[in-house]
């Protein structure tokens, strides 16, 4: 996926998803041409805009759009004039990617050592970090710039202080936001930002991609069309074929709906420990097949990665299905509930066993 070496950190990053490279080291970007000539342009004129929030949904290449405005802001030279297309072998580049450069600041949520985890948000500490780094002048006398990785993960007293800096912006600084639910953040924060919405990708144009990275020809059909036109979610699921695509398989089968022989298995895999991110993706596919099942008992019509359920419901089953799907997710995410149980419950609602 990445055409720079993979130099990863010895722990886990926020921003990273499982099984892909970490964004500073893709150099490639799908997609989303206007946005990138509209920032290419400002840059080219001299007059950037303060703040940039970049939006779009989980995947879609909002964190690699903002690492190619990094290169290119903090002099980065381009292969191809009016666009964002600093090579790897740039110095400017190689220190992004190493994440040494003096002028640039990535703030995510950090890992806690002591506790040995991530941690769920970008706290107040964290932007008093930015305050002193846009206090001091750039360091090569051109800009200095802050890309906070996700905006959607600012408690509320980080984000008072960031509307703090955004209200009053140092000159040659610049700051970039990304957000994959913009609607939750502060509408002051919106609205002191220039405003970059990623759209999904064509399917055709993520296959076709993914063909290129060494993906089967089954497997991009696959993951392209379950992917919401979000090409880095694509990935993941091309790399997750055994542990997502699989068992999405197996639990569409006409077998699956006649036994539950393979409902514990299944079930104790998305369950287990480092299995969250496929856990992720195989919820989120899942319940994106529910709603197509829907579409299909009311037209007849079918447009998914997998053959309809051979289960014959009325178009209100299934959408009370999915509806009910997506609730107990939520209550999964915000109760400690058992995994493994919650995954057998949706196992029996399937099949129509549960009420």
């Amino acid at each position: 996926m990445a055409r720079a070496a993979n130099t990863e950190t010895e722990y886990p990053e926020a921003d990273r998803a499982s099984g892909c490279a970490h964004p500073r080291h893709v150099y490639d970007l799908l997609g989303h041409g206007a946005a990138e000539q509209r920032v290419a342009a400002q840059i080219a004129s001299g007059h950037m805009h303060h703040a940039l929030l970049i939006t779009g949904p989980k995947g879609v290449g909002k964190a690699t759009l903002a690492y190619r405005i990094v290169r290119k802001v903090l002099g980065g030279t381009e292969s191809h004039v009016g666009r964002l297309d600093v090579p790897a072998d740039d110095p400017t580049a190689s220190r992004v990617a190493s994440l040494g450069h003096g002028d640039f600041l990535l703030l995510r949520p950090p890992y806690d050592f002591k506790l040995k985890k991530l941690r769920s948000e970008i706290v107040v500490s964290e932007l008093r970090r930015l305050s002193d780094f846009f206090a001091h002048k750039p360091s090569e006398g051109g800009w200095r710039v802050c890309l906070i990785d996700s905006a959607d993960d600012l408690n509320i007293s980080a984000a008072n202080a960031l509307l703090k800096t955004l209200e009053e912006p140092p000159s040659n600084a610049l700051l970039i936001l990304l957000s994959s639910e913009p609607g939750r953040l502060l509408p002051t924060i919106r609205s002191r930002c220039m405003n970059l919405s990623l759209r999904a990708v064509p399917k055709p144009e993520i296959k076709n991609w993914l063909l290129k990275r060494d993906v089967t020809e089954k497997t991009a059909d696959i993951a392209a069309a379950l992917s919401r036109g979000a090409p880095g979610k694509a990935f993941a699921l091309a790399q997750s074929e055994a542990k997502v695509l699989r068992p999405l398989a197996d639990i569409l089968s006409p077998q699956f709906l006649r036994s539950s022989a393979q409902d514990h298995r299944i079930a104790g895999a998305l369950a287990a420990h480092g299995a969250a991110t496929d856990r992720d993706l195989f919820w989120d596919s899942l319940v994106d097949i529910i709603g197509e099942q829907s579409r299909y008992s009311a037209t007849g019509e079918w447009n998914s990665a997998f053959g309809p359920m051979q289960l014959p419901r009325p178009t209100e089953f299934w959408l009370d299905l999915r509806d009910r799907l997506t609730e107990l997710r939520r209550a999964e995410d915000s109760v400690n509930m058992d995994k493994n149980v919650t995954m057998l419950t949706v196992f029996s609602a399937l099949r129509g066993e549960a009420a």
